[in-house]
């Protein structure tokens, strides 16, 4: 039996913007199935123990003064620790950074991961230290300074976003990490937020990531 920790964002947690509630402001979860991380559950079967762990709004290693308690160093630390032992790490974060008022290049969002990264390689009760494998996000719509994040994320997000596949892959090769380039799975980020992946961008990612895990624990 092999024990998954899948530690993401909104777009782990599966942040429906088909299922927008407009009194409420809110957009509901799209179904296990329907999630990439319900996928990985469903393409590697019962020897596999997925945890997911996904928070709207969660950030790498900043405090958001307008969403708190969502600071992904801090939280990691107690996941680690609560599902010890693990066989393997799935890091899926970044894109909240690209929020205008943290003001944060691409370099800096991905040294904040290899934080978390070094933060996964501490053995937990003696536990051999699980593999990790780094996920970047995708880049965002083009046009998100205009759509309905536009009050969050400037016009200059989406040519930030473009540049993180890079600058993570260098975060995964100096650790030794698996890593999955989002931006390279032709993503159709929805027109509506310009953040959030489409019901066919979760099916796209489920089977890449499950194919990772596999590779990395056989």
């Amino acid at each position: 039996m092999k024990n998954i920790l899948i530690y993401g964002d909104s777009n782990t947690w599966g942040y429906d913007y088909t299922r927008y509630i407009p009194e409420a402001d809110v957009c509901q979860r799209m179904a296990e199935a329907e999630r990439w991380p319900g996928l990985v559950r469903n393409i590697l079967g019962p020897d596999y123990i997925i945890i997911e762990n996904a928070m709207n709004g969660r950030t790498v290693v900043w405090d958001d003064p307008y969403f708190p308690d969502r600071n992904g160093l801090k939280g990691l630390r107690a996941a680690l620790d609560t599902n010890a032992p693990l066989d393997l790490v799935v890091l899926h974060l970044g894109c909240n950074e690209l929020k205008n008022y943290f003001n944060l290049n691409a370099g800096m969002i991905a040294y904040g991961m290899e934080k978390l990264v070094r933060e996964c390689m501490i053995s937990y009760y003696r536990y051999p230290v699980p593999k990790i494998l780094l996920i970047a996000p995708a880049p965002t719509h083009p046009d998100i300074g205009r759509l309905r994040s536009a009050a969050r994320f400037g016009d200059d997000a989406y040519k930030k976003s473009l540049e993180l596949g890079r600058y993570y892959r260098q975060v995964a090769e100096r650790c030794g990490c698996g890593f999955i380039d989002c931006g390279e799975l032709d993503f159709e980020i929805n027109p509506v937020d310009g953040l959030h992946y489409s019901k066919a961008d979760h099916a796209k990612l489920g089977p890449v990531a499950a194919a990772w895990i596999r590779q990395m624990l056989e």
